[in-house]
């Protein structure tokens, strides 16, 4: 799994994650979640790629899968590029096995024999790691997304940005990964191959963080909230479903205002009484202890939350049809 300590994230001269430690174990569901710019698709990038500071040290297993872009050459065919990935599909072999085929077809005598000994040795070895039921996971969750056999023998330059993407997201899943960081994974897909998404995401056996506008793919399979606050450049974990999430953070911004209110009007009221006790020589300092008191005060706030802006989208009404004549 993907375990991070201190892990901090710049954009140029922005940071976008201080001092941030999480864990994803297995059965993690994980919705990552936070303001436009916050750093959502930027921070898991980093994550299985190592890429947080000497001083951040973060650790990921070499079996985790992003589904950010296709990664397998535009020469290839769609279907290697997803039934390749996991260790049960051993297209090497299946490669050898047709090879053999050919030979005990075409050959005669010893040129045979030994092409048939072959091939029963590969197959052993194919079945044992997988085989023909690897080949029938990868078509089912191919079709699932809308990827026809036809389309799945295509070479990928030939297809379209929202197949690649697809072909992408069969072989992320197919991975057979411990854990999957799935970037907007329901773009590109139909009603119905979402639907079979999400109910595959709620059994999935290992962890993943899914970064998704899609509210109720969020809302029915995530059991974890990392909310990116790109005000205190922190990671809040909530260990919780999503709309106890939304009802704690809430309770959680309310509190954090309360707090700096209560510490603002506690400095106010030692900068009002510091200022008094300055006019008096034996008192000075006095007044100055007052004043550092408030300036810790302050110093110890988080910063204000910035109020999310929101579009206020207002469509004139239509005019009447004309009637038909």
């Amino acid at each position: 799994m993907i375990t991070a300590s201190g892990i901090e994230l710049r954009a140029g001269a922005r940071v976008l994650i201080e001092s941030a430690s999480f864990r994803v174990a297995k059965g993690d569901r994980i919705g990552l979640v936070g303001r436009n710019g916050a750093g959502k698709t930027t921070s898991p990038s980093a994550w299985p790629a190592r890429a947080s500071p000497p001083a951040a040290p973060s650790r990921a297993p070499a079996r985790s899968a992003t589904s950010r872009r296709t990664r397998a050459p535009a020469t290839s065919t769609s279907w290697p590029a997803t039934a390749s990935s996991p260790p049960a599909a051993s297209t090497p072999s299946l490669k050898k096995m047709r090879t053999n085929e050919e030979r005990i077809a075409t050959g005669s005598g010893a040129t045979r024999d030994k092409a048939l000994r072959q091939y029963e040795r590969q197959e052993t070895e194919f079945l044992t790691k997988g085989g023909y039921a690897a080949e029938a996971e990868a078509s089912t969750i191919a079709a699932a997304l809308g990827l026809p056999d036809r389309v799945m023998g295509q070479p990928l330059h030939t297809l379209s940005g929202g197949q690649r993407r697809r072909v992408e997201l069969a072989r992320i899943l197919f991975s057979d990964a411990d854990t999957l960081l799935l970037d907007e994974p329901t773009n590109h897909l139909d009603a119905d191959s979402i639907v079979w998404l999400r109910d595959y995401l709620k059994t999935y056996r290992g962890g993943f963080i899914v970064i998704s506008h899609d509210v109720d793919l969020v809302e029915t399979v995530v059991n974890k909230v990392f909310y990116l606050d790109a005000n205190r450049s922190v990671i809040d974990v909530y260990n919780m479903g999503w709309k106890l999430y939304q009802q704690q953070r809430e309770a959680d911004e309310k509190r954090r205002k309360r707090e700096r209110q209560n510490a603002e009007k506690k400095a106010a009221a030692l900068n009002s009484q510091a200022d008094k006790m300055r006019a008096k020589a034996t008192k000075t300092v006095a007044a100055q202890n007052m004043a550092k008191r408030a300036e810790r005060l302050l110093s110890g706030l988080e910063a204000v939350r910035a109020s999310d802006k929101v579009a206020k989208l207002r469509f004139p009404s239509p005019r009447p049809a004309a009637r038909p004549r």
